[in-house]
């Protein structure tokens, strides 16, 4: 049902606003309209840091998930409790920024440790001054070891070169040349000396010891900081959320503030808004305490030409309420319209369970629905329970089709009589139009009342002598052909309220017009009706189509899975391969079933039901301006 509401129109004095504004957002009931013209000034103070938090805390959640169990961090929680808002940000960021940097620092110069480990360490002066002084360059290069002088006076003899060590398979060495020759070398060049090919290495821009200093030195560093974001991700993301909380607040704050109009030239802001009628006595005593004028009426006084901005809340039953999900995907009612998601629960449950159609997978469902009624979090388990009620339906349907886990149970001779109640294929056929020609009457039923509801009745009267026709046309047509003999006075009444719905089809379709024309356009309207209500009934074939494919696909799989058992032969390796087959394959088929049993019946439900109920939507829902928590 839609919760009736109440609208609230409040002056206040333009230097008692933003106190007052504050005090609103603290009582957390009125929805107030707005004109959105002032947005973007809000936008861009906020969402630049609200980004900000947003990144940096799921950063820390990623962190947490790596802190070491059992560790304790509590060192660093007085530095983290120290900071607040910006600056706690700001710290954050600069310390996951300097995480970064740290690991590519320790990673670089990582790779140059292992590059200077084989020449050790040198003395670069010295190196220097046989360059200048001596005319002495040097080449640094490696060479596979394989192609490579064994030993170092054979190769000093036939080369200059100084032999440093071998490594990985290749053999690293010095080339001494001249200087202006060393920094002419080429690979090229090299290898055509040696006779073979040759990588001509670059100088370490230290000593191996000095880089291996620098290494121990920025891993240090890296494990402090380290260190420091555990602490921030064990004490600081709490605060940090609830600083991204206040920025939400304060952004919601200034939105609807300056969204708040003018009047009298500036002097009063006007608040206008709209609340639970249950809560209304409670916030007119709010409003009391306030310097404030306000007015107050029911939201079904509000003209029509503002009924569109009365905002929406559901209330449901515990059953009703799982649905409200499936409602949400397409549109809110408007304020004026009928909720019909306690009418749409009952169909979507037995369009699921007729679509999947397997009693085996039925059990799954429900199995997995209450598994995760127990582990999912509150705000989740409504969904863990629709599942457990479309297992229910699933196995209702999926027994009347005779077909589990593939298996058809008509061919189970063990189950004696109860092979008797199990549908064939032309009464599942059958099954589905019937629960589709139900849906679409008691939708056409709805918008009787809808209409009643918004217009009054006599403009519902065209709707309702349809329903009368179908109806009780239906049952002069299907009683016969069903072997049942009615009284003469039950036929009568039967031929009276047919003819009376034929009367209201064709001359009262609009109360507004005379005779003439209500028959003239209600002549067109009864091909576009009838039309309609054909093709809307055909999709329901869609019902018993997928059930069928389902247990088809089920039944495949389950032969695969046989013939490969047979086709191996050896007792143990067979019964493995059947299994992997089956699990695979009623895995696979379980998926598509599902998919197909949630897609079918939410497009039923939006296009052929919502039509028959005349459902229009575009409510908006009802969201109090208060502080989040």
């Amino acid at each position: 049902m839609i919760v009736p509401m109440r609208q609230f129109s409040i002056l206040v004095y333009h230097r008692d606003f933003a106190a007052f504004m504050g005090r609103l957002q603290d009582e957390g009931l009125l929805d107030i309209r707005q004109e959105e013209i002032h947005s973007a000034k809000a936008d861009t103070e906020f969402f630049p840091v609200l980004e900000r938090v947003g990144k940096v805390l799921s950063q820390l959640k990623a962190e947490k998930k790596e802190m070491p169990a059992g560790k304790d961090f509590s060192a660093g929680k007085a530095g983290v409790e120290a900071l607040q808002g910006e600056a706690l940000l700001a710290e954050a960021e600069r310390l996951l920024l300097r995480k970064t940097e740290l690991r590519a620092q320790v990673e670089q110069v990582s790779g140059e440790v292992k590059a200077a480990s084989v020449w050790g360490d040198f003395d670069a002066a010295r190196l220097q001054e046989l360059r200048e002084k001596a005319d002495v360059g040097l080449v640094l290069a490696a060479a596979s070891a394989k192609r490579f002088p064994k030993s170092e006076g054979e190769a000093r003899a036939l080369y200059p070169v100084q032999r440093v060590g071998e490594k990985d398979g290749m053999a690293y060495f010095v080339w001494v040349t001249t200087a202006g020759e060393a920094e002419r070398m080429t690979p090229d060049l090299l290898g055509r000396e040696l006779g073979t090919s040759v990588d001509i290495l670059p100088f370490p821009r230290a000593t191996y010891s000095v880089l291996a200093q620098e290494e121990r030195t920025l891993q240090n560093e890296l494990r402090e900081v380290q260190e420091r974001i555990h602490a921030l991700a064990a004490f600081g993301q709490p605060r940090l959320e609830a600083y991204q909380t206040d920025l939400f607040n304060r952004l919601e704050y200034k939105t609807v503030s300056l969204n708040v109009p003018n009047e009298a030239e500036g002097t009063l802001r006007l608040v206008e808004g709209y609340l639970p009628e249950e809560q209304a006595s409670a916030f007119e005593a709010f409003l009391q305490r306030e310097d404030v004028v306000y007015q107050t009426r029911a939201a079904e006084e509000v003209p029509e030409e503002k009924a569109a901005e009365i905002p929406v809340l559901l209330r449901n039953g515990w059953f009703g309420r799982l649905f409200e999900p499936i409602t949400n995907l397409f549109s809110l009612p408007s304020y004026r319209e009928i909720d019909l998601t306690p009418a749409l629960a009952p169909f979507f449950m037995a369009f699921f369970g007729f679509c999947l159609g397997d009693a085996g997978y039925g059990l799954l469902i429900i199995a997995a629905g209450l598994y995760l009624a127990f582990k999912l979090p509150q705000k989740l388990k409504g969904i863990a329970w629709l599942a457990f009620w479309l297992g229910i339906g699933t196995v209702v349907f999926g027994t009347l089709s005779g077909t589990f886990f593939g298996v058809e149970l008509v061919k189970i001779e063990a189950l004696g009589k109860f092979r008797s109640f199990i549908f064939d294929s032309n009464q599942m056929m059958t099954l589905s139009l019937a629960i589709g020609a139900v849906q679409i009457i008691f939708g056409m039923a709805l918008d009787v009342a809808r209409i009643t509801k918004m217009q009054g009745f006599k403009y519902a009267l065209y709707r309702l002598g349809w329903i009368f026709v179908l109806v009780f046309g239906a049952m002069l047509i299907g009683l016969p052909k069903l072997g049942v003999a009615a009284p003469a006075p039950v036929n009568y009444a039967l031929y009276a309220l047919t003819g009376l719905g034929a009367v209201f089809a064709l001359f009262y379709n609009n109360p507004d017009k005379n005779i003439l024309l209500n028959f003239g356009s209600g002549l067109w309207a009864t091909y576009n009706t009838a039309t309609g209500l054909v093709g809307d009934l055909l999709s329901y074939i869609r019902l018993f189509a997928l059930g069928l494919t389902g247990g088809i696909l089920g039944s495949v799989f389950n032969t695969l899975a046989l013939d490969a058992a047979a086709g191996v032969g050896v007792p143990v390796v067979s019964q493995l391969i059947m299994l992997a087959i089956l699990l695979f394959g009623h895995s696979l088929n379980l998926a598509l079933c599902v998919l197909g049993a949630l897609v079918h019946p939410i497009r039923l439900t939006f296009v052929e039901f919502y039509k028959n109920a005349g459902f229009a939507g575009g409510g908006k829902a009802y969201k109090p301006f208060m502080k989040k928590n």
